[in-house]
């Protein structure tokens, strides 16, 4: 099982968007921690957040870096700091609309 940030299907897509976070096991060691920590709320599972909520989940994902280098080393350091790399880059442009809701479980 794995963690992700989802965005239902739209008309037309074969699919909806999805942005893999963590495997389960890598979410409930380093993400679930962090979040409870730092008082992240947007990475909280299960949660959603529409696009008011962008900024605040782009300066988590700040936070979580700092936290990540912190706290992890080696190769679970490079998955979490390539997947927040992706989450920064993915979460506003998944915002195609005023009323996409991102969905993160």
């Amino acid at each position: 099982m794995s963690v992700s940030v989802s965005r239902d299907e739209r008309p037309g897509e074969d699919f909806g968007l999805e942005i893999f976070v963590a495997f389960q096991s890598i979410y409930r060691k380093y993400w679930k921690p962090a979040a409870e920590e730092l008082g992240l709320r947007c990475f909280l599972v299960p949660t959603g957040f529409g696009k008011d909520k962008l900024e605040q989940a782009l300066r988590e994902l700040g936070l979580m870096r700092e936290w990540t280098n912190r706290n992890v080393t080696g190769k679970d350091r490079d998955e979490i700091l390539m997947r927040i790399e992706v989450l920064e880059k993915g979460l506003p442009e998944a915002f195609d609309r005023e009323d996409t809701i991102l969905y993160v479980g």
